[in-house]
């Protein structure tokens, strides 16, 4: 009976002291706590939402086409970017262009920068252009123009070419089609000087 009795006691005592001890340490808790700055509690709230928009792009896209002719145009570059002052239009960095012409040719531009049209189909490769051919001409000038709907070459300015001939240097180049024998030809104009090497 005594036992019993102490069980009781000891149950009556507990489920009064228990309750307290919980109580106290909840008010420790709150006692403790480090006081919270609502204006710190979110420290990366301020974000440059424009600067966002204007710095979204995408990585390796790839333009394409074939011209009436036959022709494979492909223009790739490692991104572009939305340009500021028109939607139509794309930053791009380390292009590349590759025309594979129906008379077997091939004809590769790669820049640093460069500008995307949507709206024309049309590129300006920029920032030190340089074309390769198939026909061993090698040309470096600052800007070279070119489409990817259809065979479209043109680049004005200082342009220097080495080629089956020896170097030399022109004031404009275009990539155009020879009416007579339907092939495509690198032509240049404006103040052409060459450097005729025979043993090339």
């Amino acid at each position: 009976m005594a036992v019993a009795d102490r069980y009781s006691r000891l149950v009556l005592w507990l489920k009064v002291a228990l309750p307290l001890v919980a109580l106290a340490i909840l008010s420790t808790l709150f006692f403790v706590a480090e006081t919270l700055d609502p204006e710190a509690a979110i420290p990366y709230a301020e974000v440059d939402v424009e600067r966002i928009l204007r710095e979204q792009g995408v990585t390796r896209p790839t333009f394409g086409g074939v011209s009436g002719d036959g022709a494979a145009i492909s223009l790739t570059a490692e991104s572009v970017r939305p340009d500021a002052e028109s939607s139509s239009r794309l930053n791009g960095a380390d292009l590349s262009a590759t025309i594979d012409l129906p008379d077997g040719g091939r004809v590769n531009i790669v820049s640093p920068n460069g500008m995307v049209d949507a709206d024309t189909s049309e590129a300006s490769l920029e920032g030190g252009a340089r074309l390769e051919s198939s026909t061993g001409y090698v040309v470096a000038t600052e800007r070279i123009e070119s489409s990817y709907a259809e065979v479209r070459v043109f680049a004005e300015g200082d342009i220097t070419a080495t080629g089956p001939g020896g170097d030399l240097t022109a004031g404009q180049m275009e990539l155009t089609q020879d009416v007579k024998t339907g092939r495509y030809v690198l032509v240049f104009n404006k103040g052409v000087r060459l450097l005729y090497e025979p043993q090339r």
